[in-house]
């Protein structure tokens, strides 16, 4: 049975810190959260990584697409990013009805009337009634404050749609990192958790969507911006379906986030229904190898991935792929030449650094980083304006007809582009699709897989999905 926190001192005493945490009682910790999941034998460890810190380590040879580990999300909560479906249970994730969908007991928070007496909203129901929620204030304003609404012609609360604040929504998450056991609470504090401004301008903002947020509590505003730390920092962002209803979760899956980065790992990792996490050998791992992961998409270039990695995650990747402007001859970086009469490709020259001159293939002119950065961010907005509003048939005909006329077929917007355009079709099935377009979905196919060949990505997650043998 969960147990009842009734106030924010109870919720700081539960939470109390331990971060001074050996490899050995990490070793522990993560045994214990495995549970049933953890293997007799299992082919990995935890030990110090020349990379950063700590890392997962093969403890004998692991051949390529052997499963290394499964893991449970230790918390998980909505993402409640802009543009998601709000009408989205908290606790089941069932989509629910386009109106009248919050909470009975006024938390404000979206949850079915199932879910809304259950056991696992009980804490986070009462502690967000008790801060108050400001959306609950205005619903519930007298009648003599409600009746010059009505005569100024505005809509009664009664046949309002619900709204849900994404601000107050978001903090669910990190909320719910205050009523694990013991045992949990200590792993989440053994996680690093980095220390950016924006985290604690999150928290501000969360706490405005409250009368009554215990912000003038030090111990628990620390307490909660080192749990919203740990989670900006290592949670993942995982697809769950239910009822056909499919929505974007928040989860911590300590164990994978452990995991060190490499821009071309030889692990890959993919999720069931947003709440197990499944971590395969990309590649063979001999013994004693270091199991990598990746921290951004695998076909991004080397530039937006440095620039990924440096601004979230604050290091600079230095594995072989980032130190070869071609990428393994992928070209994935790579613009056309702004040399008049000149159709040359164009690639950074520098690879330890974010704003690189750039040299044509052809005529071997070099430009400023400024002229192509302005000329990259064109090809990415231009793509990705069709991508959010064309159909699938306009798409494939904006990639084949137009684009090679400002963008490499190479440049990694490009290849995002294709891969929506599997990706929805995919989802609706070949029966809504033309012969002649489901072949060009094979070619884009086809070009996306010999390029994850050209990177050495072996059976990574992508090819997987692209290949349908996961969903």
């Amino acid at each position: 049975m969960t147990e009842r926190i009734n106030t924010t001192a109870a919720m700081i005493a539960h939470m109390a810190p331990s971060r001074n945490t050996t490899p050995e009682q990490l070793a522990r910790l993560i045994d214990v959260h495995l549970g049933e999941l953890r293997e007799e034998l299992p082919n990995w460890m935890l030990a110090p990584s020349p990379v950063a810190g700590r890392g997962v380590f093969a403890t004998r040879h692991i051949a390529a697409g052997e499963q290394i580990f499964r893991e449970s999300a230790l918390v998980v909560g909505p993402t409640a990013r802009k543009g998601s479906q709000m009408n989205t249970c908290v606790c089941c994730h069932r989509q629910l009805a386009a109106k009248r969908f919050l909470c009975p007991h006024h938390c404000t928070l979206p949850v079915c009337a199932e879910c809304a007496d259950s056991e696992a909203h009980r804490n986070e129901c009462d502690h967000f009634q008790r801060w108050l929620p400001k959306d609950l204030v205005e619903e519930t304003a007298p009648a003599a404050v409600a009746a010059p609404a009505a005569a100024a012609g505005t809509t009664p609360a009664a046949e309002q749609t619900d709204a849900v604040n994404p601000l107050s929504l978001r903090i669910l998450t990190a909320v719910r990192v205050f009523y694990l056991s013991k045992e949990q609470r200590a792993l989440v504090d053994a996680m690093q958790a980095n220390a950016e401004r924006g985290y604690r301008q999150e928290i501000i903002k969360a706490a405005q969507c409250f009368r009554k947020f215990p912000t003038t509590d030090k111990p628990f505003m620390d307490q909660l911006f080192r749990v919203v730390g740990v989670l900006n920092t290592n949670a993942f962002e995982a697809p769950c379906r239910v009822d056909g209803h499919e929505t974007l979760l928040r989860g911590l899956f300590p164990l994978t986030a452990i995991m060190n980065h490499e821009c071309t790992p030889n692990a890959s990792h993919y999720f069931e229904n947003g709440r197990l996490a499944v971590v395969r050998a990309a590649r063979d791992i001999p013994k004693g190898g270091e199991i990598t992961t990746t921290y951004t998409k695998i076909l991004w270039s080397n530039l937006t991935r440095g620039i990924f990695l440096k601004m979230t995650k604050y290091f600079v990747c230095n594995c072989e792929r980032c130190n070869d402007n071609s990428e393994n001859g992928t070209y994935l970086s790579a613009l056309f030449c702004r040399e008049q009469g000149c159709k040359g490709l164009v690639i950074p020259v520098q690879t330890k650094t974010l704003q690189p001159d750039w040299r044509c293939l052809s005529c071997e002119n070099v430009f400023p980083h400024a002229k192509m950065a302005r000329y990259q961010d064109f090809a990415l907005n231009t793509i990705n304006n069709r991508i959010n509003t064309c159909s699938v048939r306009d798409m494939i005909h904006f990639i084949n007809e137009l684009c090679p006329r400002f963008c490499p077929p190479s440049n990694y917007v490009l290849i995002e582009a294709k891969l929506n355009v599997i990706w929805r079709m995919t989802r609706l099935g070949a029966e809504e699709y033309t012969p002649e377009e489901m072949a060009i979905k094979d070619r884009y196919r086809e070009e996306i897989l010999a390029i994850l060949h050209k990177l050495g990505a072996g059976e990574c997650t992508l090819k997987k999905l692209i290949n349908e043998e996961i969903q």
